[in-house]
C-alpha cells in the first residue's frame, strides 16, 4: 500500500481505478479498515479512481503519536486530498469516517464535489458512558473479549442471522479478534467528539446520507435531523441495513453513490489540476 508521511504517522491507502474526472475518496468506521468498503468498490472502480485511507491508529496506519480525534483525522484526510488527488473528490463516509467527512467538507469545501454520510450525527455522543466501559473492556482484555458486543453494534439482525452469509460474518468477527487493545484510543477520539451541529450550517456542498433502519448505534432519525438542516440533501434509508451499509447492503449503496455522482459530477478534466 502507498503511504503519506504525515507528523506522528505513516497514512496507509489504498489507490485503485483508472484516472478519471471523477475521484472518491471513502473513509471507513471505527474498528475496519479501507477493506471495509472491498464489495461497494468492486461494483465502480472501473469508471472512478477510488482511495481508501485506513485512518490513523487503525488497519495500516498505526501506531499513532497523537490521539486520533476527529479533527485531527480531518487534518489527514485534506493533507491525503491535497497531495494525492487531481482535483476535488466525492467524499465518502462510513460512521466515523462521517464524522470526519463532515469537517472536511465545511473546511475544505474546495476539495470536495460532494458529501456522503453513512450511519453518523452531528451531535456529541449521547451515551459516553457506554463507550467508556467498553474502551476499558478493551484495554484489559483486547477486542477479541468483545466480538459479541461489535458485531451487534455494527450489524443489524438481517445481516447477522441470514445464514447465506456466514463467510461474511466470520470475516469480520475474525477481523475484530485480530484488532490489537490500542484500538481503544480510536474509539476514544471517537466517542469524545464535540457537538458538530452548528457547523452544519457551512456544508454548501451536495449531501447525501444513507441511514440502517436497523442501525443500533445511531438512528435513522439522526441522519434525518442533519438532512433537515442543510437544504437540497437527499436521505435513503435502508430497511434491511444495520450500522455498517457498506458491508451490509454494498449493491444499494453503490447504486445510490453512482445516481448521486451521476447527478453530481466532478468539475471536467480541463478544469482539473494537480496540487503539489
Amino acid at each position: 500500500m502507498p503511504e503519506l508521511d504525515l507528523p506522528g504517522v505513516r497514512l496507509s491507502y489504498q489507490d485503485e481505478g483508472p484516472r478519471s474526472t471523477d475521484e472518491v475518496l471513502l473513509l471507513h468506521s471505527l474498528f475496519f479498515s479501507g477493506a471495509m468498503f472491498d464489495a461497494v468498490v468492486s461494483a465502480f472502480t472501473r469508471r472512478h479512481r477510488v482511495l481508501r485511507p485506513d485512518h490513523r491508529g487503525q488497519g495500516a496506519s498505526r501506531p499513532t503519536r497523537n490521539l486520533p480525534d476527529m479533527d485531527l483525522l480531518a487534518d489527514d484526510t485534506i493533507e491525503l486530498i491535497s497531495r494525492v488527488a487531481e482535483g476535488p473528490v466525492h467524499l465518502v463516509g462510513s460512521s466515523m469516517g462521517g464524522y470526519v467527512a463532515m469537517r472536511v467538507a465545511v473546511r475544505r469545501p474546495d476539495l470536495v464535489t460532494t458529501c456522503t454520510l453513512l450511519g453518523c450525527t452531528a451531535e456529541e455522543e449521547r451515551s459516553p458512558d457506554r463507550f467508556a466501559e467498553l474502551e476499558r473492556a478493551l484495554r484489559a482484555h483486547g477486542p477479541a473479549a468483545c466480538l459479541d458486543t461489535l458485531s451487534s453494534t455494527m450489524f443489524g439482525d438481517t445481516f447477522l442471522t441470514d445464514p447465506a452469509r456466514t463467510a461474511e460474518k466470520e470475516r469480520w468477527r475474525q477481523h475484530f479478534a485480530e484488532l490489537t487493545p490500542d484500538v481503544a484510543e480510536a474509539l476514544r477520539g471517537v466517542y469524545t467528539r464535540t457537538d458538530f451541529s452548528a457547523e452544519l450550517a457551512g456544508i454548501d456542498i451536495p449531501l447525501l446520507l444513507v441511514a440502517g433502519e436497523q442501525d443500533r448505534a445511531k438512528r435513522p432519525k439522526d441522519m434525518r435531523a442533519i438532512a433537515e438542516r442543510i437544504p437540497g440533501s437527499r436521505l435513503v434509508v435502508l430497511d434491511e441495513a444495520g450500522h455498517t451499509p457498506v458491508v451490509e447492503e454494498p449493491v444499494r449503496v453503490a447504486a445510490e453513490l453512482e445516481r448521486w455522482w451521476a447527478s453530481n459530477p466532478s468539475p471536467t478534466s480541463s478544469t482539473r489540476k494537480k496540487r503539489g
